[in-house]
């Protein structure tokens, strides 16, 4: 049997190229996805909400909540940010908010019969 040092060498200096390559694919920094894109399941949703996982289930089947069920999956999905989104649009205003809200309607709607009262007498006055 005849040993070919040559080619044991070759061999070998492939064999640490090959292992070098992968080292480096393995230490590339793979992107994470953003915390607002995250996928939560129906556990992950409720903990987030501050709900029983029964609750949720209610929601999704109420279809007051937003989710994704992929077809021929019997899995529920639903993404972070969108939750955060439903829960902000549910906010109710403050009675402080309100009273402002009232206010500015009214001085509007004072101003516009004033500038209304206003062209009208001078039209009637040309």
């Amino acid at each position: 049997m005849t040993v070919d040092f040559q080619r044991i060498q070759e061999d070998v200096s492939e064999t640490r190229q090959l292992v070098q390559t992968l080292l480096d694919r393995l230490n590339q920094t793979v992107p994470a996805p953003s915390p607002a894109d995250e996928l939560l399941n129906v556990t992950q949703a409720a903990q987030l909400l501050n709900l029983t996982t029964a609750t949720v289930y209610g929601m999704v089947y109420e279809k007051r909540i937003p989710f994704s069920k992929p077809a021929g999956s019997g899995r529920l999905y639903f993404v972070r940010s969108e939750l955060i989104e439903w829960v902000k649009n549910g906010r109710k205003s403050t009675a402080d908010e309100l009273d402002e809200q009232a206010r500015q309607q009214v001085s509007s709607r004072i101003n516009r019969r004033v500038q209304s009262k206003s062209r009208k007498s001078d039209h009637a006055s040309a």
